[in-house]
């Protein structure tokens, strides 16, 4: 056995997949929504036998590897390490690529130079001001160290000394991370990215710090007030929730993520109790974000600047977090402009504000009457035009129906009207969609070829009846394909009276055989895969309807026969042809 396949044998992969998607068991597997596409109804299937996953809508499947290269954008060295010191395997015989190379060595720069931040910031008289400032905001010393708080000295080239000089690290490297910048024109050479700023480390959701984000201190509002990381090859700004690395798990414990705009925004929350809580950059969430989010819990709360209410590019984000089933509300501030201003005040109000969280559509309703008034008919116009937008793209009939009756009320019109505003506007959605280039729809099998793998399927699934449940199943009714061939590599294995293991069956097949198994141990089969008797009596069902289908498929090749037989005038050949006709009939009828 080679490393890799110590590895995947130490590694439970229901355990990998269940600390990011909630699964049900199913049978002999385990069933959940699929984390790599949208769906309502759960059709990804995992295997703890096989140790296997396969969504049975978007087709993704394979195996640990697999799934976290694709989940987490990692290359398979990186997997295969990470899973190898969780499972507490030395690796003597791996070799990572040179991408991989470069990035743990910019994790390390990043690591050394949050190091470096921390220390200047807790421990050394430059950063002295900075923690004054800090404290002074009401940061207390146990957050500056668990969110790992730091400060850049404002020099030019402080972090170069430490990285280069003493770590031994090279210039193109820090820049390659994002941390210097090269000078141009007489003076050649680098100075650091960030000085006299106060730093947080960003964190990914595998505590790796990929970048950071410099802030300001009071009395230099003159320069810009923050300074982040450029994107490289660790840092996506469009990735990365602040905080999560820490809050996570309170996340999934309140199956909520109460969204803020800044990391000082983030630390005051946490601080002040509500510990469930992530800081994006603006008012905007990402794609990357809302799919990060969408792992650890069902629901947001977003605390947004009150203007945000208009801002296309937040209510696109919204929109993402909606479409992927994502329940988001809306926090209203009980105190101040900002979360951190209100923490900081009283964590009562802040905790307040957050458990009175309203649903977005009552928000934006509310925000569009406040801004543009329902006094005037260009009001209530100009309400209308924000609010039925919005509204149009619910897909949920009873919470559009809903709304539709609350706008009405608000802006004191009938239902009616607001109604054909409405579908006005959701024709003007579909005209646009409609003009985006189709995507190619997948072929629908055919009804045999259904019924054949679900065959299968039920075979496999009785846990300790496969060789009693094989000789209920006539090959001749099967049709020539990799179905029959698995069907007859079981008979074989029985006759040769080996025990049935189904991953040992597997290992003798090939691919494409061993991709057919697969698809039939995992596929759903409902309320009957838990009960052994059930599952024996639905493929009894299920190979009667076979045997139909067959019997209505001979008959259909012998009415084709019959005519030739009879323009070709052969009597005797028809004869023949006709008896069996009405045997199969028969048998058909029974």
């Amino acid at each position: 056995m080679d490393q890799i396949d110590q590895v995947r044998q130490k590694t439970d992969l229901v355990g990998i997949i269940s600390e990011q998607v909630s699964l049900k068991k199913a049978g002999r597997n385990f069933k959940g929504v699929c984390p790599f596409h949208e769906e309502k109804t759960p059709s990804f299937i995992v295997s703890p036998e096989r140790q296997i996953f396969k969504c049975f809508g978007c087709g993704m499947g394979g195996d640990v590897f697999k799934f976290l290269m694709e989940r987490e954008k990692m290359e398979f060295g990186e997997v295969l390490r990470m899973l190898a010191d969780r499972a507490g395997i030395e690796l003597k015989q791996f070799r990572p690529t040179r991408e991989q190379k470069i990035k743990e060595k910019l994790l390390e720069i990043n690591h050394l130079g949050s190091e470096f931040y921390h220390y200047l910031l807790m421990e050394h008289d430059v950063g002295k001001n900075a923690l004054r400032y800090l404290l002074k905001r009401g940061i207390k010393r146990s957050s500056i160290k668990l969110f790992k708080l730091g400060y850049a000295a404002d020099e030019w080239e402080a972090l170069q000394n430490f990285l280069i000089r003493k770590k031994g690290y090279r210039a193109d490297e820090l820049e390659m991370a994002g941390l210097i910048i090269g000078r141009s024109g007489v003076i050649r050479g680098y100075y650091d990215r960030f000085r006299g700023r106060v730093m947080f480390s960003l964190f990914d959701h595998r505590k790796r710090v990929v970048g950071f984000a410099g802030r300001v201190l009071e009395g230099d509002e003159k320069k810009a007030k923050y300074i982040n990381s450029p994107e490289t090859i660790l840092y996506h700004k469009s990735n990365v929730l602040y905080g999560l690395e820490t809050t996570k798990e309170w996340i999934k414990k309140k199956n909520q993520a109460v969204v803020v705009e800044g990391e000082l925004d983030a630390i005051s929350s946490y601080q002040a109790g509500v510990k469930n809580v992530v800081g994006i950059k603006g008012t905007a969430l990402t794609e990357g974000q809302v799919d990060l989010l969408k792992r650890f819990c069902e629901n947001i709360a977003l605390a947004l600047d009150k203007d945000t209410a208009g801002d296309m590019a937040a209510r696109r984000g919204i929109e993402l977090a909606e479409k992927i089933g994502l329940n988001v509300r809306i926090i209203e501030l009980k105190y101040g402009k900002d979360p951190d201003e209100c923490a900081q005040k009283s964590a009562k109000l802040w905790k307040e504000s957050v458990k009175k969280a309203i649903p977005v559509y009552d928000f934006y309703i509310k925000s569009a009457v406040k801004r543009f008034g329902i006094n005037t008919p260009e009001g209530k116009r100009k309400v209308s035009d924000e609010v039925s937008v919005i509204l149009a793209k619910i897909t949920n009939e009873v919470i559009k129906a809903h709304y539709v009756k609350k706008l009405a009320k608000v802006l004191k019109v009938s239902e009616e009207a607001v109604g054909k505003e409405i579908e006005r506007r959701k024709r003007q959605v579909v005209v646009g969609e409609r003009n985006k280039p189709e995507k190619k729809e997948r072929e629908e099998k055919d009804r045999r070829e259904r019924l054949e793998e679900y065959i299968l399927a039920l075979l496999l699934q009785i846990e300790s009846g496969v060789y009693r449940n094989l000789r209920k199943i006539d090959e001749n009714i099967i049709s020539e394909g990799a179905v029959k061939k698995v069907i007859k590599r079981l008979k074989d294995w029985k006759k040769k009276g080996k025990r049935w293991d189904i991953n040992r069956f597997t290992e003798s097949l090939a691919a494409e055989l061993t991709e057919v198994v697969d698809l039939g141990y995992l596929m759903d089969l409902g309320k009957v895969a838990n009960d052994a008797d059930k599952l024996e009596k639905e493929l009894e069902i299920a190979l009667e309807e076979m045997e139909k289908l067959f019997y209505k498929e001979e008959l259909v090749k012998l009415s084709e026969e019959i005519k030739r037989a009879e323009k070709e005038k052969k009597d005797k050949r028809l004869e023949r042809l006709r008896r069996k006709f009405v045997e199969i009939s028969v048998l058909l009828k029974r």
